[in-house]
């Protein structure tokens, strides 16, 4: 348990806060605290974002796969109204069996994917925790450009944390053996800070950000390139 509610807006968003009396406490916190509930509202919208990111439907044949083995489970015959009575708790036994196989069956055929999802539900928590450690930042500034050829790519920087978050909406598509890559940008030269991700939708976190650095991105092939080929498409200062 912490004494600093002010450090528990994220968890909170996160629905993290495991101790009941930590989040009863936070909550009569943020009733009358507005820099937390400010802070709660922009994880939260952070939270929706990354989760629309990673969000991925069922295998199309999972629903076929599992109708399919719940058929090959054994059905019971007709029982006379006489057996019933005589023997209802071996009817009830063998229903119950039934019903438990078929639900081991939907298990069996489902754990691939929950796992799976479990997978991709941690790696969107500790994306979200990056990005909301520069949201977060007391000095964070944001800035939006127009890129070359369409789309615009938002930055959200904060030198005290050392990062900045990069967004992007709109940009073309490119083939698969070309990728967009990011540059920190001053006047030492451009250091590579990663690459935009197929999903456009999701936000990166690039570093180390510097007060000088500007953000530039430029077309590369899909493997990178020590230094900028291309002239950069958009390039963005948070300052």
């Amino acid at each position: 348990m912490t004494d600093d509610l002010h450090t528990l807006a994220g968890a909170y968003a996160l629905d993290a806060i495991d101790d009941d009396v930590e989040r009863r406490r936070f909550e009569a916190h943020l009733a009358g605290c507005e820099t937390c509930a400010t802070e709660l509202r922009e994880f939260q919208a952070t939270t929706a974002r990354l989760g629309l990111a990673v969000a991925e439907a069922p295998p199309p044949r999972l629903r076929d796969r599992v109708l399919a083995d719940i058929r090959d489970v054994r059905q019971l015959p007709p029982v006379s109204p006489r057996r019933a009575e005589v023997r209802p708790r071996r009817w009830r036994r063998t229903v119950a069996a039934g019903l438990a196989a078929a639900a081991c069956l939907v298990t069996a055929a489902s754990v691939g994917v929950a796992v799976h999802e479990r997978q991709r539900v941690d790696q969107a928590q500790a994306a979200y925790q990056e990005v909301a450690f520069v949201l977060s930042a007391p000095d964070a500034r944001s800035a939006t450009g127009r890129a070359g050829g369409g789309g615009t790519v938002t930055i959200v920087a904060s030198a005290s944390r050392g990062r900045v978050v990069v967004a992007s909406a709109g940009l073309r598509t490119l083939p698969s053996s070309k990728a967009y890559q990011l540059w920190l940008i001053n006047a030492d030269g451009p250091r590579s800070a990663g690459f935009l991700p197929d999903d456009r939708s999701r936000p990166v976190v690039a570093g180390a950000w510097r007060p000088v650095d500007r953000l530039g991105v430029t077309v590369e092939p899909a493997g990178g390139s020590a230094r900028p080929t291309t002239t950069p498409i958009v390039l963005i200062s948070a300052t």
